[in-house]
């Protein structure tokens, strides 16, 4: 049997007339104070009444007004108009007026914090490091936000596996504050050891992780792993690689880390890898939009003191996207990254805007140290920092993305995205890896990764070359709607533009370089379509991009990839495959 509801909707109400009724003048100076979420003339919404009372009550409780609670709030809409207008009141709930003389002042009563008493299972952790953490002090006004923070932060804390807080009311107006901390594991260690067998040779490797998540008491994250690996070669060759790493993250979210890779294979090469780094990051906290990450210093070295011909000739040619690993260089950079949300989980179902921003440069302090000391440069006019050129550069990023949730079931998402970068004194090209790339499952989708730009640029003889396919300038602008079929699967439809360029004329990139009368000719755009799926713990995402525009056409006039001008599956479109959501 089945059962159908037809509902018809009918002229919506508006607000005419709205007011706050409330004896008590702290709470109704709040409520008229010209901020409310009600407003007369606007649609009649108990979503908006609702927030309103969400506002008042967070105010109150952190101004210290501990036993203020939503639930004392109401209104009333009287409709009886006749005209599809509603008069609302604000109103305390008739069970405050009948709240005895004692319950009456503890509702008008501010609270402050007379002691804070932490409480620990076992004693794991330092009180130093446990004050740190809490956003509560003694002679502080009772405030929510204050203990949502702690909770916040002390919850992050490596060491912790549970945290409460209590308060007990003392006297007339102090409440003292218990906070019971449990500790979860402290330590774990993970070994492996595998065969393997690639090509007809025969080959061990053994890793070894350890962690300790309170290495000083003070909820600091220990971990180090190394792992060694032998393959003997079928030709008689051997090929050795052993790897070691470290990190130490502090709760004061600063996190150091190193690492050093070696590489051995008589035959082929001899590599060494070295990676360090400090950072420190303020995450977003509750009420806030806001998260900020300083890479203070970042150090990528790479040393190749010895490739065979037979080596570079088989897998390092101009083509190959492995090029760029083997070329010595040394960058020691720092950058700064910012980014901004007002996405609400509370109410998932209201549109929300994306921002983030990127500043790096690298190589200043190396110049300014090397022209100090009077160094000797090499042959290029470069300053040498263990035998190889230092960077020097910067490079900015800016992305705006827009969530416009028209219900919960269809999203239409739009993105920009624009990166800039300029090398500079002892560099005259950025290092492979910080240089932009186009196209790929999180770009423009009707080109495999850097397959697209620079420019108008069309590879050499009509062929794809990595190594030339990269450029200084990047815009992205994408357009995508979200349809949801069933609750873990997504269809969606999109358009892509954008393209990169070269910020210098480049004789190996020709038509690549950015001009301002040119750089709109050279847009490329593509459309497609795609499926997601909701796997709960991650999104596997496939999406199907069609060339639209093609800017490395041009000089052919075929730039309008049409039925007519050969629109074909093996150059023309693109299928992707991801995790996540391209933005």
């Amino acid at each position: 049997m089945y059962l159908t509801y037809l509902i018809t909707a009918r002229q919506p109400y508006q607000l005419r007339h709205y007011e706050a009724d409330i004896p008590y003048e702290e709470v109704q100076a709040i409520a008229t104070d010209g901020r409310s979420k009600v407003k007369e003339g606007d649609r009649f919404s108990t979503q908006t009444l609702d927030e309103e009372r969400d506002r008042i009550t967070t105010i109150m409780r952190n101004r210290g007004y501990f036993y203020f609670e939503k639930s004392m709030l109401e209104f009333t809409a009287d409709s009886a108009l006749n005209s599809h207008e509603v008069d609302v009141t604000l109103h305390f709930a008739p069970y405050v007026e009948h709240l005895d003389s004692a319950a009456q002042k503890h509702l008008r009563t501010q609270y402050t914090i007379r002691n804070i008493d932490f409480q620990l299972d076992k004693p794991f952790l330092r009180k130093s490091a446990l004050k740190r953490a809490c956003r509560m002090h003694t002679g502080d006004k009772y405030a929510d936000w204050r203990v949502e923070r702690t909770y916040a932060r002390m919850n992050a804390l490596a060491p912790v596996k549970y945290v409460d807080i209590s308060f007990t009311p003392v006297e007339d107006s102090l409440l003292d504050c218990s906070v019971t901390v449990s500790r979860g594991r402290l330590n774990s260690i993970s070994a492996e050891v595998e065969g393997t067998y690639s090509a007809g040779d025969w080959g061990v490797a053994a890793g070894l992780n350890y962690s300790n998540r309170n290495i000083f008491h003070g909820a600091e994250v220990l971990t180090l792993g190394g792992r060694a690996s032998y393959e003997w070669r079928s030709n008689g060759g051997r090929a050795i690689e052993a790897k070691a790493e470290a990190g130490l993250l502090f709760p004061s979210n600063v996190k150091l880390n190193v690492a050093y890779n070696y590489q051995q294979r008589p035959e082929e090469y001899t590599r060494t890898i070295l990676n360090a780094g400090l950072s420190y990051t303020i995450p977003r906290l509750p009420g806030t939009r806001w998260t900020h990450q300083f890479n203070l210093i970042d150090i990528n070295y790479i040393y190749v003191p010895w490739m065979s011909e037979d080596f570079i000739n088989r897998f390092l040619n101009r083509s190959s996207v492995l090029l760029a690993s083997y070329e010595d260089h040394f960058i020691v950079d720092w950058s700064y990254l910012a980014s901004y949300s007002t996405r609400n989980s509370r109410f998932p179902n209201r549109s929300y805007l994306e921002f983030a921003v990127r500043a790096e440069t690298a190589g200043n302090a190396l110049y300014a140290l090397s022209l100090a000391a009077k160094l000797p440069k090499n042959d290029n006019g470069q300053y040498v920092l263990w035998k190889i050129p230092f960077s020097q550069y910067a490079k900015g990023d800016i992305n705006f993305t827009y969530h416009g949730i028209i219900d919960p079931k269809h999203h239409l998402v739009g993105h920009i995205g624009l990166g800039v970068a300029l090398p500079y004194l002892n560099a005259q090209v950025l290092p492979f890896e910080k240089r932009y790339f186009g196209g790929g499952a999180n770009g423009i989708r009707g080109w495999q990764a850097r397959t697209l730009g620079p420019g108008a640029f069309s590879g050499i003889d009509g062929l794809v070359v990595y190594d030339l396919q990269v450029g200084d300038i990047k815009l992205d602008m994408n357009l995508e709607y979200r349809f949801k079929i069933l609750s873990f699967m997504e269809l969606a439809a999109f358009l892509d533009a954008g393209n990169i360029w070269t910020i210098r004329e480049y004789d190996t990139q020709p038509n690549g370089v950015f001009k301002w009368n040119t750089f709109y000719k050279q847009l490329a755009w593509s459309y497609g379509v795609g499926v997601r799926f909701d796997l709960s713990l991650l999104i596997f995402r496939i999406d199907f991009g069609v060339k639209l525009h093609d800017p490395s056409r041009i000089a052919e006039g075929k730039q309008w990839r049409t039925a007519p001008n050969g629109l074909g599956w093996k150059d023309d479109m693109t299928l992707h495959f991801a995790i996540g959501y391209p933005f």
